[in-house]
């Protein structure tokens, strides 16, 4: 995810077109491994100021991952857009919310990673209607009903019943 800038260090103010399809390496997020699905892409443009370039993208990718109801392998596909700023590594200081570059190139892998894992979702569910697992054996409700006994919620708790039945977030 390289840019070539040596023209826009010329061209202040002048915007430029960029884009890049590749092969996306396995990250680790959250102390998990993301394995990635395909090409990731990146389309966007930057701009230098006379100090930073402005990088303007969007971007998508695809991962795998688990249905959080029903835990079956599943691919989920990330659209998103992002604006980041980078500044020369001798100007970086700690504190900023740049990121750094040397020469004559931007290396954009960093802030795609840092935007991505962003947008990327808590949970992922399969579909709206997915049934997910029984609570007491783990069969899949989506194949059909298990033979297990529900049992009557304690009638000290039964106020709280509603809440289960709104299917609303608490």
């Amino acid at each position: 995810m390289i840019v070539s800038v040596n023209e826009a260090l010329r061209r202040v103010g002048e915007p430029f077109p960029f884009a890049w399809e590749g092969k996306l390496e396995q990250q680790t997020y959250a102390g998990d491994p993301v394995r990635f699905v395909g090409t990731g892409k990146l389309i966007g443009t930057y701009v230098y100021d006379g100090k930073t370039f402005r990088v303007d993208a969007e971007a998508e990718a695809s991962y795998e991952t688990t249905c959080a109801r029903c835990n079956k392998p599943m691919v989920q596909k990330l659209s998103f857009s992002f604006t980041e700023h980078f500044v020369r590594s001798v100007y970086k200081t700690p504190d900023d919310e740049l990121y750094p570059y040397e020469g004559e190139k931007l290396d954009l892998q960093e802030a795609f990673f840092d935007n991505l894992f962003l947008e990327m979702p808590m949970t992922t569910v399969c579909s709206e209607t997915c049934k997910g697992l029984c609570p007491i054996c783990g069969a899949d409700l989506n194949r059909g009903q298990c033979d297990c006994q529900k049992s009557k919620i304690d009638a000290r708790f039964s106020a709280l019943e509603s809440l289960l039945n709104d299917h609303k977030e608490v």
